[in-house]
């Protein structure tokens, strides 16, 4: 029986825009890929997908409030946005170790957030950002990168993306 590691719970993460610290142990949603899909009629309809397209992606980040980190963060225009956090991992042998991650992601603000105050709360306002490029590194690993405007959709070392290019 093969295992898996079995990764466990972050233990802190950081967010820069534009090289700058932008939040410290934020909630960030990274996007999610959906390939866009095709039908093709085969005894019913049969979905797939179209391996070199996906649709538009989308990430958010909750910031504490109207901050400088804020402020870089709305700036309308686009920027390179880095979200990086270590992770448990625990192995087979029952030895745990911690894992750096990092997301790269070109993105534009597509809201400034609404702001709620109130009196003896902490502030948590929900930053919704327009992805068009996103890639993952797990413990130093590219896992993949997808990158919209120059035709890139690269999973596990397999650039699914230069096929149709080629042919262009």
């Amino acid at each position: 029986m093969a295992w898996l590691d079995i990764v466990g719970a972050v233990a802190a993460n950081t967010v820069y825009v534009d090289g700058a610290l932008v939040a410290k142990n934020a909630t960030v949603t990274l996007p999610e890929v959906t390939p866009v899909t095709s039908e093709l009629k085969a005894g019913g309809t049969v979905e797939i997908p179209i391996p070199a397209q996906v649709e538009a992606m989308e990430a958010t980040v909750t910031l504490a409030g109207p901050d400088a980190g804020m402020k870089k963060a709305v700036a309308f225009g686009t920027h390179n946005v880095e979200v990086r956090w270590a992770q448990d991992v625990l192995s087979n042998d029952g030895t745990s170790r911690t894992v750096g991650c990092k997301a790269f992601m070109r993105a534009t603000p597509k809201t400034i957030p609404g702001l709620s105050v109130e009196v003896g709360s902490a502030q948590e306002n929900e930053l919704t950002l327009g992805v068009t490029r996103y890639q993952l590194f797990v413990d130093g690993e590219e896992m993949f990168l997808i990158d919209q405007l120059n035709d890139i959709f690269r999973a596990n070392g397999t650039d699914y993306g230069s096929a149709v290019v080629e042919l262009l």
